[in-house]
C-alpha cells in the first residue's frame, strides 16, 4: 500500500535524487572481467544512440531512466549503459569462475553484448579490459600475457590494499589492458575501487582532449601577439592614420576572439576533468611499489602539464584580449580627443563668422539709413521748392537742412522696426525646431 502524500513535492526533487544513484558500482565477484568503451558524442549521434537503446540485449533490470541502463544476460554477465554530459559509457562486467585471460569470451551472450556496445555510434575515446583476479599469484600470469613493456609498466597499490597492473598503452584488440588484484578487498570495496579506477581513466582522457587545439591555439597566439605589439609601436610612434591602426585592432580582436569562442569550451571542459582526476586520485590513497612507476607518478608526469598547457592558454587570450581592449581603448581616445579639437576650431571659426557677419550687418543698416534718408530727403525737396516759387520768403534749403536730423532718425527707427519683426518671427520656428 502506498502512503498518501500530505506535502508538496518539488518538480525536480525526483531527478534530483535520482543523479545520486546513477554512479553505481558494477557487481563483481573474483575473478571477473570487464570490458568499458567511452564515446564523445554530438547531437546526431546521440539521437542514434538513444535509438539503438532498446535493442540491448538482455533483461533490462529496475530503476533505469533516461541517463542510464542495466541488463542481465544470465547469471553472470551484467551490461551497462550510462549517458554523461558528453559522452557516453558502456561496461560488460562477466564474473564467475570461467578462466580470466585477454581472449575474448567464447559465450553467445557475451559476444552479442560486446557486439552490441562496439557497434554503437559516437567517437571511442577510451576502450580499456580489465582482469580482475584474488590476489597477486593469480595475477602473475595475466601480467605476463598482457604485453606490458617493461619500461612502460605502470603498478601500484591503491584502494586501500588492491594491486594494479597497466601500462596506457592501445594494444592490437583497440583496448588497453589493466589487471586489478583484490588482494582480500571486500567486495564492495573491490567495486568502488574499481569504479574510481574507471572514473580516473575516462576523466583523464576526457581532460587530454584539450591538449591538441591548445597546441595549435599555441602558435596562432604567437602570431597575435606579435601583431599587438607593432600595432602598439604604432600607436606610440603615430606614424599610421588612426583609421588604419583602428581596422588593424578590429581585426586582430576578431581573431582573438574566434580563437576564444573555438577552445573555450574545450579548456573549460579540461580544468573540470582534471579536478575530478585529482579527486579521484586522491580517493584511490595510491601506494607506490619500490622500483615502479606508480598511477599517482604517471599521471603528475603526463595528465598535470597538459592541464596546465590548457590553463596557461586560458589565461594568455585572457590577456591578450584585455591588451587588444587596452590599445582600442587608447586609439578611440585619440580619436575622439581629435575630434573634440576639430569641434572646438570649428565652433571658434563658426564664431568669429557670426561676429564678422553681425559687424556687416550693422554697417549695412547704417549705410541703408544713410541712402533712405538721402532719397527720402530728395524726394521731400521737389514740394519745397515748389512751395518757395510761391512764397520766395521760404528758403527750400533751410527746411531741408532743418528736417534732415529728424528724417535720418525717422528712417533709422523704421529700418531697425523692420528688422525687429523679422527676427521675432523666426525665434518661434526655432522653438518649434
Amino acid at each position: 500500500m502506498v502512503a498518501e502524500r500530505r506535502f508538496t513535492e518539488h518538480a525536480l526533487r525526483p531527478q534530483v535524487v535520482g543523479e545520486m544513484q546513477l554512479r553505481r558500482e558494477p557487481a563483481l565477484t573474483v575473478p571477473a572481467r570487464m570490458i568499458q568503451l567511452v564515446r564523445l558524442l554530438d547531437a546526431d549521434a546521440r539521437t542514434a544512440e538513444l535509438a539503438a537503446l532498446p535493442a540491448m540485449p538482455g533483461d533490462l533490470r529496475p530503476g533505469h531512466d533516461s541517463r542510464h541502463r542495466e541488463t542481465r544476460l544470465g547469471a553472470d554477465i551484467h551490461l551497462h549503459w550510462e549517458q554523461h554530459s558528453e559522452a557516453s559509457t558502456v561496461t560488460l562486467v562477466r564474473g564467475g569462475s570461467d578462466p580470466v585471460g585477454w581472449d575474448f569470451p567464447d559465450a553467445a551472450d557475451a559476444r552479442a553484448a560486446i557486439a552490441w556496445a562496439e557497434y554503437l555510434p559516437g567517437a571511442v575515446i577510451r576502450a580499456v579490459r580489465l582482469a580482475i583476479v584474488a590476489d597477486e599469484g593469480a595475477a602473475a600470469e595475466l601480467v605476463a600475457s598482457a604485453g606490458f613493456p617493461a619500461g612502460q609498466l605502470v603498478t601500484c597499490h591503491v584502494g586501500g590494499g588492491a594491486r594494479i597492473w597497466t601500462d596506457f598503452r592501445i594494444h592490437d584488440d583497440g583496448y588497453g589492458r589493466m589487471v586489478v588484484a583484490a588482494n582480500g578487498l571486500l567486495p564492495g570495496d573491490l567495486a568502488r575501487c574499481v569504479q574510481r579506477l574507471q572514473e580516473l581513466g575516462n576523466y583523464r582522457n576526457l581532460a587530454l582532449l584539450g591538449l591538441p587545439p591548445a597546441r595549435t591555439a599555441w602558435a596562432d597566439l604567437d602570431w597575435l601577439e606579435q601583431a599587438l605589439e607593432q600595432v602598439g609601436r604604432a600607436l606610440a610612434a603615430g606614424e599610421v592614420r588612426d583609421d588604419v591602426l583602428l581596422g588593424r585592432l578590429i581585426q586582430l580582436s576578431a581573431d582573438i576572439l574566434s580563437i576564444d569562442s573555438g577552445c573555450a569550451y574545450r579548456m573549460s571542459a579540461t580544468a573540470a576533468y582534471g579536478r575530478i582526476v585529482a579527486s579521484r586520485l586522491a580517493e584511490l590513497d595510491v601506494v607506490p611499489i619500490a622500483g615502479h612507476r606508480s598511477l599517482a607518478d604517471f599521471t603528475e608526469r603526463r595528465l598535470w602539464p597538459a592541464v596546465r598547457t590548457c590553463a596557461a592558454l586560458t589565461d594568455r587570450l585572457a590577456l591578450l584580449n584585455g591588451r587588444a581592449a587596452q590599445f582600442t581603448a587608447l586609439l578611440r581616445t585619440r580619436i575622439e580627443t581629435h575630434i573634440e579639437n576639430q569641434n572646438g576650431r570649428l565652433l571658434a571659426s563658426m564664431d568669429r563668422s557670426a561676429r564678422m557677419q553681425l559687424q556687416l550687418q550693422q554697417l549695412v543698416e547704417g549705410l541703408s539709413t544713410v541712402a533712405v534718408s538721402y532719397y527720402a530727403l530728395g524726394l521731400l525737396s521737389y514740394p519745397l521748392k515748389a512751395v518757395e516759387k510761391h512764397w520766395p520768403r521760404l528758403s527750400a534749403t533751410l527746411l531741408l537742412g532743418l528736417a534732415m536730423p529728424f528724417v535720418a532718425l525717422l528712417v533709422f527707427h523704421l529700418i531697425h522696426g523692420a528688422k525687429n519683426r523679422l527676427v521675432s518671427r523666426d525665434r518661434p520656428a526655432e522653438r518649434a525646431t
